[in-house]
């Protein structure tokens, strides 16, 4: 269940999320507006339950909103605030059928108490005793999840009871397992993040026509996938699940995999607990896809390669690629051949920390020149995520490794490579950020060497080079002020005139009449 509160005063707003303990509620998602478009927005893109508004705000009020609301045939139920205890506003709220109206400044407890009845209500609407069929089966799966016994028992006489399951159901369990690598500080972030992966993974597996039973979060990197099956049929929903991963991949840009249980009967706790066994200790694939049926590194035991033998091709030949190659070809080997799991990759990637700091050690080359603040972090966990994100992991680190050797010991030539790159690309995309993930260096490292270089610093130089083409397309070209503009990469035509001016000392306008060759044609 989720709730929007809507108020113009922020104090307010802080005052309520922080005040209500909203699991009592079962309210996962708690977002928050300050006006009426805001909360239309919100309205529009989330599934909210319910709405917690104030009544007069400037943008509009929150009559308004809620008649909106009821345009849109939402399934909303409204509480009002308000400082005013105006007969009409009351008036209005009951025809557009808001549960309650309270007066400012209202307290918990009093809040607490009309949400006790509303969600009370919303309950028994809903049906199954006071408990949505949904809400019970989440449960169902949450108490297995937590090795508890179920409160729903099996047999014929109890069929479907609940909305739950027959002991003869066929279902298959997967697990949802997301990285995106940020911590989320306040409560809206990350319910609107967790909402949009559900609404996206469940928009997905109804246009697939997967038989979706239930899905939900069970903790902060998981969830819970339950599919309906009428026959035991393994691996029957592998490529919805790869094409699932890629949707969420493209759509949400993070990284997922999933750990798929085998079809089994409802009540089969076994299968259940393998599932769980796996999604511990397993590591998914190229494709991030791990089968309960296809699983064989359970007993996988760590043997390690020979480091040492690769910090000397590195310290002593600096052949970078060859022993990529050959840690590359360690991981598919391992991973082919069963002899993988959660610890044997936790081992490796421990060792291979080790050898890559100490020879950067050895080679003088600090972290922060290769890698942004929380770059790395973020690359070294996601590699414990999939053999892929492994690999992803040993290849940056070499990448940018040999990146910071080129720039050390032939230090004018990547800077020339990024010079040539502003001439050719200056209506793309030149920031500091950009550029360095050309060369795989951190952005810090590149600005100190190209300023060692030039003599002026990135944005300098990439303003001066936009100015001296913009002198070319106005003396050569009849384009306009604002083509010229668009041309050199400023998507802001005052910015852009500010610039020329700044660097000609006269207007864009006035350079151009000035300084406009007879007898040229637009190019």
């Amino acid at each position: 269940m989720n709730i929007c509160i809507v108020d113009d005063d922020k104090y307010v707003v802080e005052k309520i999320v922080e005040g209500m303990e909203w699991e009592k509620w079962n309210i996962d998602g708690v977002f928050t507006a300050y006006n009426i478009k805001q909360a239309k927005e919100i309205l529009s893109t989330m599934e909210i339950d319910i709405l917690l508004s104030d009544i007069e705000m400037p943008q509009g009020s929150g009559l308004e909103l809620l008649k909106w609301v009821r345009e849109q045939k939402l399934p909303v139920e409204c509480i009002y605030l308000s400082s005013y205890a105006h007969f009409a506003y009351a008036q209005k709220a009951l025809e557009l059928h808001s549960k309650a109206y309270l007066l400012k400044p209202v307290s918990n407890k009093e809040l607490g108490s009309v949400l006790d009845d509303l969600v009370n209500q919303m309950k028994l609407e809903r049906g199954v005793a006071g408990e949505d069929k949904q809400r019970i089966k989440e449960k169902y799966w949450r108490n297995i999840l937590l090795g508890k016994e179920p409160d729903v028992t099996f047999g014929k006489e109890n069929k479907n009871i609940g909305g739950s399951y027959n002991e003869d159901d066929f279902i298959v369990l997967s697990l949802l397992r997301i990285f995106h690598g940020i911590k989320h500080k306040k409560i809206q972030d990350a319910a609107v993040f967790y909402l949009t992966l559900k609404h996206v993974s469940e928009e997905f597996i109804h246009k697939r026509e997967m038989p979706l039973d239930v899905m939900f979060q069970c903790s902060d990197d998981c969830f819970v996938i339950v599919l309906k099956s009428s026959k035991e049929e393994n691996n029957r929903f592998k490529c919805d699940f790869k094409e699932l991963l890629s949707c969420i991949e493209s759509e949400i840009n993070t990284s997922a995999c999933v750990y798929v249980g085998k079809c089994t009967r409802v009540a089969d706790r076994n299968a259940q607990l393998a599932l769980f066994e796996m999604m511990r200790d397993g590591v998914p694939g190229e494709d991030g896809i791990l089968l309960l049926d296809e699983w064989t590194g359970r007993n996988a035991v760590y043997n390690p390669p020979d480091f040492a033998r690769w910090e000397q091709r590195m310290m002593y030949s600096q052949d970078m690629t060859g022993v990529l190659s050959e840690i590359t070809d360690y991981v598919n080997e391992i991973y082919t051949s069963g002899a993988v799991n959660a610890r044997v990759f936790s081992s490796f990637k421990a060792d291979l920390q080790q050898m890559v700091f100490h020879y950067m050690m050895e080679n003088g080359i600090a972290l922060n020149q290769i890698f942004e603040a929380g770059e790395f972090d973020y690359y070294c966990d996601k590699a414990s995520l999939t053999s892929r994100d492994m690999k992803e992991f040993v290849n940056i680190l070499f990448k940018k490794l040999k990146a910071v050797l080129k720039v050390e010991n032939t230090g004018e030539n990547v800077v020339e490579q990024i010079m040539r790159y502003i001439d050719d690309n200056l209506a793309g995309d030149l920031s500091r950020a950009n550029l360095a993930s050309k060369v795989y260096i951190s952005e810090d490292y590149l600005s100190k060497k190209f300023a060692l270089h030039t003599g002026m610093s990135i944005p300098n130089y990439v303003s001066k080079k936009r100015m001296e083409k913009a002198c070319d397309y106005f003396e050569n070209t009849l384009y306009s002020v604002s083509e010229v503009a668009m041309l050199v990469g400023y998507s802001n035509f005052s910015y852009f005139s500010k610039t020329f001016r700044d660097y000609a000392g006269c207007t864009p306008n006035e350079y151009k009449n000035k300084n406009c060759k007879n007898g040229i044609t637009k190019i």
